[in-house]
């Protein structure tokens, strides 16, 4: 008897060390690596006290153009501490490594979010709006019919933009500098040439160049928009079947 009660720990040992927890499976679970490095904040974002947009409460905000400290990192998590003392976590998505010196750490209170209607949102027709209340998800808020578009992955994101794109001439696009209002917000697609791809982006209302994917990928979140996951969820979604 004894012995079998021996066997049986055992396997249950075994079997704990063949199903560990995998990573992502909970809020600050994965392990927490140090870092020792500045980080430019891209897009206006929440500092939570937590790695995790649920069970976290919000400290404060740190606006775009920010320069903190990054102490750590995990699971698209940065750790940060801003020149007041203040240490929480940030979406890694919404900041960057950068060289620049730090700055005293602006904030919008622990809000920072003004609430909108999903008649108000539509002047923001034609943007890429990042979730800056989660990991800076992306989406593309399509100005024909007011809906948004995940954009996911660099490949993903690539695929959806050119099945919306607009095909428009290669003079109409390389001779335009400032596009009219009825392609602002769209992506123009050169059907005269390779079919390169063009956003046109609402706040100048000048074309950038997709390119590859990965560069496309790149624009977009570099153009991106915050806002917050309430005002995201006044938008319908769509998907490209």
């Amino acid at each position: 008897m004894r012995i079998f009660v021996i066997c049986a720990i055992l396997f249950a040992a075994m079997a704990v060390v063949a199903n560990p927890v995998r990573a992502g499976e909970c809020c600050g679970c994965d392990p927490i690596y140090d870092r020792n490095e500045n980080g430019e904040v891209i897009i206006s974002a929440y500092v939570r006290d937590f790695p995790c947009t649920t069970d976290s409460k919000i400290l404060t905000t740190v606006v775009k153009g920010s320069v903190i400290s990054v102490i750590g990192y995990t699971d698209g998590w940065n750790n940060v501490r801003l020149s007041n003392g203040t240490e929480g976590w940030v979406g890694a998505a919404l900041m960057q490594s950068t060289s620049k010196a730090l700055t005293t750490t602006g904030s919008t209170g622990s809000s920072g979010a003004s609430t909108e209607t999903a008649a108000s949102l539509a002047r923001y027709k034609g943007y890429i709006f990042l979730d800056v209340q989660s990991h800076g998800e992306a989406y593309y808020y399509y100005p024909v019919n007011l809906r948004r578009y995940y954009l996911g992955r660099a490949a993903d994101a690539f695929d959806i933009m050119r099945k919306l794109g607009l095909g428009a001439t290669h003079s109409f696009i390389s001779n335009t500098t400032y596009f009219p209002d009825y392609v602002v917000g769209r992506i123009l697609l050169d059907v005269q040439s390779h079919g390169e791809a063009y956003y046109i982006y609402p706040k100048d209302k000048k074309k950038y160049y997709l390119g590859r994917p990965e560069d496309a990928y790149n624009i977009m979140r570099t153009l991106g928009l915050g806002i917050t996951s309430e005002n995201l969820g006044k938008i319908s979604t769509a998907s490209i079947q």
